[in-house]
């Protein structure tokens, strides 16, 4: 009789736990200050690979925006040097002539190419800016379950 009492006791504060721990409220975490409506688990996975791909991005276009700058002081330098060497050239010798001109054409690749890349770079600074504003409106300020964003995490 004794043992059966200390199970019914034992099962009583099992379950009572269990709706202790049921009605516990769930942490929740939020993007920006969190005023906006819940994230469903759906949502949060999409606005956290947003929010990475956009940080991803940001850090691609500042070492681009640098390389786009180092190259465009090299085409700078280049001119410079090509004034200067005109101002000496010896316009008498057909060879001088020839390798001035190759050293034009080589320059004039270079913006070429510089052009094109200042193209994808502005159409790569666009396809941030439509993600980011993606971000602004679907996940800033947004509420979310810790516990989903745990899972997410865990690959769940």
């Amino acid at each position: 009789m004794r043992t059966l009492a200390t199970t019914l006791l034992a099962l009583t504060l099992l379950a009572t736990t269990a709706a202790v721990a049921a009605d516990k409220p769930k942490k929740e975490g939020a993007f920006g200050k969190g005023g906006g409506a819940l994230l469903t688990k759906e949502q949060l996975r999409n606005c956290m690979s947003l929010k990475t791909r956009v940080a991803q991005q940001d850090d691609d276009l500042i070492k681009e925006q640098t390389a786009l700058a180092a190259a465009k002081d090299e085409i700078g330098r280049g001119g410079d040097a090509l004034k200067a060497a005109l101002e000496t050239l010896d316009r008498t010798s057909a060879d001088a002539v020839a390798a001035y001109n190759e050293q034009t054409e080589a320059r004039d690749k270079q913006i070429d190419d510089y052009q094109l890349r200042v193209t994808a770079f502005n159409t790569r600074v666009e396809a941030n800016k439509t993600n980011r504003e993606a971000y602004a409106k679907g996940c800033e300020n947004r509420r979310f379950f810790e516990d989903d964003e745990i899972a997410i995490k865990k690959g769940k």
